[in-house]
């Protein structure tokens, strides 16, 4: 059976090569699609932006960030749309928007 048969193959051969060649990358929790990418998200009490800044400079592409509120509380969000190995990559990370305002100020 070839590679082009499986669509999670690619993605997952993708995830063990960056798991494995980048062992010091913080830990997110991953899932691989049925479709053919896969995609990391980790939503946290602290600054994400350490965290997405590391994946950036082994990923490449560039991070866009925007508000949402969730159950009353404003969060930033910072997503991460970009091909590595030939594979689709979605990162989504989140905080309290607080969490940041205090680092910046």
């Amino acid at each position: 059976m070839s590679n082009n048969s499986i669509p999670q193959l690619a993605p997952a051969m993708a995830l063990a090569e960056l798991l494995r060649e980048y062992p010091e990358l913080p830990p997110v929790d991953w899932q691989v699609s049925s479709t053919g990418f896969f995609s990391g998200t980790w939503t946290s009490d602290e600054d994400v932006r350490p965290l997405m800044d590391a994946y950036t400079a082994v990923l490449g592409g560039v991070a866009g960030s925007y508000s949402y509120s969730r159950n009353g509380r404003e969060r930033r969000a910072l997503q991460l749309r970009t091909m590595w190995r030939d594979v689709h990559f979605d990162l989504f990370m989140s905080c309290p928007a607080s969490v940041q305002s205090a680092v910046t100020a």
